[in-house]
């Protein structure tokens, strides 16, 4: 269908000029309104119906169902939301700017078709830089002269040149001459296409430079930078356009004009951003364990669009794997290990000014990365869950009579990554072959030989001595080793709950993270507290540990 400039022409009228009248040099306020140049206040609106308790659009939109505590930054300066745009009486708003005088040419067109119809296009060069002026009907203007076609000698760049397309070079049939209504369909399409995404503008946003782009485009653009994408002017900051209304005349003519085409833009971003979704985001940072709170802090363009994502998602989660070692090991490379982590709950959000934000996070569940690929930057990837065997017995039997007949694996000091799970080629396999299979374990169990564990203690056993090594860090360390002993990894698991006590106690341990991470694949809590008693046996035997010294 093609858009009639007779019905956009009414929704560019001043909603302040009485009586109504088309807008003459159109500024966009932060509230999305447009107004002319002349009714611009200095902290406040001018449009009558206008009020600053508007509801703004809330960036990420949080589905209503998400049980995230989200909290928008808020501007370091508050008076930047009301007042005008930078030069506000003398620069006007770019798009609104060029569109009046091409509905003015449509109808001029439209009610004299035998009058010289003049067309404009785009030469070279951006031409961001040329500001429309007031703009009037083509009556009360005279018409372009040939001397008007070259650019101004002050002008860097390139100005739009004018074709002339008269009556007397068509001697043609009338149906030959150009359309009116198909050379403005053209023409408005140009101008309502975003300079970034070179598509049709999709919840338009402008800027205090008085630049429309869309929402989500302009988003982006400001995670890599806070200049405008297209004049390179600094922009106010992150937070200002963070719940930014979107201008509203633009918005109108886009619904006027291409309702059609504007609803299948919006079915496009939304079945791009769910196909996005359906692959598993995964967060390259630290090693965490589930059951257990992680702060993380966002700062990184691509974690940044991926945090977006998550929280629009039905469920916000994300997964996290530790970064590759620094070291590669022979025959694995850096990788090994890499591809266990935890699935991390988004608890609540904190935006900061910048952009940055502060993310709370709880340990949901562990998973291994079957298969990664990139997406806009970041890691996303197949995952697998993985949970304890509810037949405990059964492992731990075949663990007892492979630690009666194998040697077990030694923990080096923090500093090293040496330690392995106990394993026997002649013993028999265990319940979960998955993951007691994987190669970093075969090349761990044909690469150590260490002493032999003493025999298997039982469960009680087992939080009997690592609560007794507690004891020991609490009353040989640095009281701000205690208190980050106590507050940071959360509150200790009763006794109780073997499954979550070993996580805990885990991450406690002050030795390689990179060695804390060889409990993830493991489905047996009795086998993660067992692993866990010969490192702080290991930890013991060390002469800086046992003269006092500890690291957390």
């Amino acid at each position: 269908m093609v858009p009639n400039p007779q019905r956009i022409l009414p929704l560019l009228h001043c909603p302040v000029c009485s009586p109504s009248c088309p807008l003459t040099s159109p500024a966009t306020l932060h509230c999305g309104h447009t107004v002319c140049a002349i009714h611009v206040r200095p902290t406040s609106c001018p449009v009558p119906t206008c009020s600053t308790a508007h509801p703004a659009q809330t960036t990420p939109n949080i589905p209503p169902s998400s049980s995230v505590a989200f909290f928008p930054a808020q501007p370091q300066d508050q008076n930047i939301l009301h007042s005008p745009p930078t030069d506000a009486f003398t620069r006007s708003d770019v798009t609104i700017g060029k569109i009046l005088p091409i509905v003015y040419r449509a109808l001029a067109a439209i009610d004299s078709p035998d009058e010289p119809f003049i067309e404009t296009y785009h030469d070279s060069g951006d031409e961001s830089d040329e500001e429309p002026g007031p703009s009037t009907p083509p009556s009360a203007s005279p018409p372009p002269s040939p001397t008007n076609r070259s650019p101004s000698p002050s002008s860097s760049r390139p100005r739009k040149r004018l074709r002339r397309r008269s009556g007397q070079h068509h001697s043609g049939p009338p149906q030959s001459r150009p359309d009116p209504l198909a050379s403005f369909d053209k023409e408005l399409t140009s101008e309502l296409t975003c300079e970034i995404c070179f598509m049709l503008l999709y919840q338009p946003v402008t800027t205090p430079c008085q630049h429309t782009f869309c929402s989500k485009c302009l988003q982006r653009s400001l995670d890599h930078s806070m200049l405008c994408p297209l004049c390179r002017e600094e922009l106010p900051g992150y937070a200002y356009f963070q719940e930014h209304p979107h201008n509203k005349v633009v918005l109108s003519i886009l619904l006027q004009a291409y309702p059609e085409t504007y609803a299948e833009r919006g079915h496009a971003i939304e079945v791009e951003e769910r196909d996005a979704r359906l692959d598993t985001p995964i967060f390259v940072c630290q090693l965490s364990f589930p059951g257990l709170p992680t702060l993380l802090h966002f700062f990184e363009p691509r974690y940044r669009l991926m945090l977006r994502r998550c929280l629009e998602a039905p469920s916000p989660i994300f997964g996290m794997i530790m970064p590759p070692r620094a070291a590669p090991i022979a025959g694995i490379g850096v990788d090994a290990g890499c591809e266990f982590g935890t699935m991390l709950e988004i608890r609540s959000v904190q935006m900061l000014p910048d952009g940055r934000s502060m993310v709370e996070t709880w340990g949901s569940h562990r998973f291994r990365l079957l298969e990664r690929g990139s997406l806009d930057g970041y890691m996303i990837g197949r995952v697998e869950r993985i949970d304890d065997d509810e037949d405990d017995l059964t492992e731990w039997a075949f663990h007892t009579v492979e630690s009666s007949t194998t040697p077990s694996p030694t923990v080096s000091s923090p500093t090293s990554s040496r330690t392995s799970l106990p394993s026997s080629s002649t013993a028999p396999q265990p319940p979960s072959p998955s993951v007691h299979s994987h190669p970093l374990l075969a090349h761990l169990r044909q690469n150590t030989s260490p002493p032999a564990l003493p025999p298997p203690q039982s469960t009680s056993s087992l939080i009997s001595t690592c609560n007794a090594f507690l004891d020991q860090l609490r009353a040989g360390t640095a009281p701000w080793v205690v208190q980050r002993l106590n507050h940071t990894y959360g509150p200790q698991p009763p006794a109780s709950d073997p499954a979550a006590f070993s996580f805990w106690m885990g991450l406690v341990l002050p030795i390689d993270e990179h060695e804390k991470a060889k409990l993830l694949p493991l489905k047996s809590p009795r086998l993660r507290l067992q692993l866990i008693v010969h490192w702080i046996e290991q930890l013991n035997s060390n002469w800086w540990f046992s003269s006092g010294c500890s690291i957390i």
